[in-house]
């Protein structure tokens, strides 16, 4: 089994979800566990 880190809280998870940021330089590809990344879907909701 691997384990990730999680890119916002750190945790070591083996589950991730991979998710892309885009920034006025660019992109950025970061892992997020499943809290993180329910967190961040209602982020991005409004």
């Amino acid at each position: 089994m691997n384990d990730y880190t999680c890119y916002h809280c750190e945790h070591q998870v083996s589950h991730v979800h991979p998710v892309t940021f885009y920034e006025t330089d660019g992109e950025r590809n970061e892992l997020l566990c499943k809290e993180c990344y329910a967190e961040w879907l209602e982020s991005i909701k409004g």
